[in-house]
């Protein structure tokens, strides 16, 4: 099973504002996304201190930036979709939460100065992104000195992640590429960044539940459960699928990473 050229994973900006501009109101309610367990994790990961400036990239309806409020001074939630972040405008009004700024913005074109920001975080976004070079080198760019990156986005395995693509495109057409753990490294690295931390996160989905979030159709949720039925045993080894009780379940995974700005940057 190949996607459908309408389905290709070469999409533009418009594509995933189409995408979320339709399901922002379910990313507001979903569990998965506003997990406190991961949400703990991810800002734990990131060291956040009182007198931070932080900027949460690709924030959706906030979840990220909501968490990280309470913890910083002040914190910049940027994302493309308007109608994400008039969710994240909701929940930060039910919270009382006063420190927040929300901004449409592209994460490959950030409208900020140089050193603008003591953390930059992203989550469950940087497979959207078509130029992630570019995008990473705009966290760089703003970032100050000694100031960190954080990211988790999905991350297979590399025996698993072109299987795995067919699935992620299927669901999502804005879906770009997920990379591995080791993509991650050298990326970071070859823009100067020192990588802190990274780890490969396991977790057991809900694969219907995730169909479900993006309004999938009842006939690409049939033809990508058709494909699970056809996979290779290595890959069956690697996801471990089962039903249960009428659900689809399986392995997922997401990298982990913080790093670095150095104070200074190599000669």
């Amino acid at each position: 099973m190949t996607p459908d050229p309408g389905n290709s994973a070469e999409t533009d900006l418009t594509d995933s504002q189409r995408q979320f501009s339709r399901v922002a109101e379910a990313y507001r309610r979903s569990p998965t996304h506003a997990d406190p367990v991961s949400l703990a994790r991810f800002l734990a990961l990131a060291e956040l201190r009182p007198n931070h400036r932080v900027l949460d990239v690709a924030t959706g309806t906030g979840n990220v930036a909501l968490a990280a409020a309470p913890l910083v001074t002040e914190v910049v939630a940027l994302d493309l979709t308007p109608q994400m972040l008039e969710q994240a405008r909701r929940l930060a009004a039910e919270r009382e939460l006063r420190n927040v700024t929300f901004l449409v913005g592209d994460a490959q074109q950030l409208p900020f100065p140089a050193a603008s920001f003591d953390r930059v975080l992203v989550r469950s976004a940087p497979h959207h992104f078509k130029q992630l070079i570019t995008a990473l080198g705009e966290a760089y760019r703003v970032l100050r000195p000694g100031g960190v990156f954080a990211v988790s986005d999905c991350s297979p395995p590399p025996v698993v992640r072109d299987w795995l693509e067919v699935v992620e495109v299927g669901r999502d057409p804005s879906h770009f590429r997920s990379r591995a753990l080791e993509e991650w490294r050298a990326l970071l690295q070859s823009l100067g960044f020192t990588v802190e931390h990274a780890e490969r996160i396991e977790q057991e989905k809900d694969i219907l539940e995730w169909f479900d979030l993006v309004k999938l159709p009842e006939k690409r949720k049939r033809r990508l459960l058709d494909y699970y039925e056809t996979a290779p045993q290595a890959i069956r080894g690697q996801l471990l699928a089962q039903w249960r009780e009428g659900r689809l379940y399986h392995r997922y995974w997401h990298a982990l990473i913080r790093a670095r700005r150095p104070i200074q940057s190599p000669p």
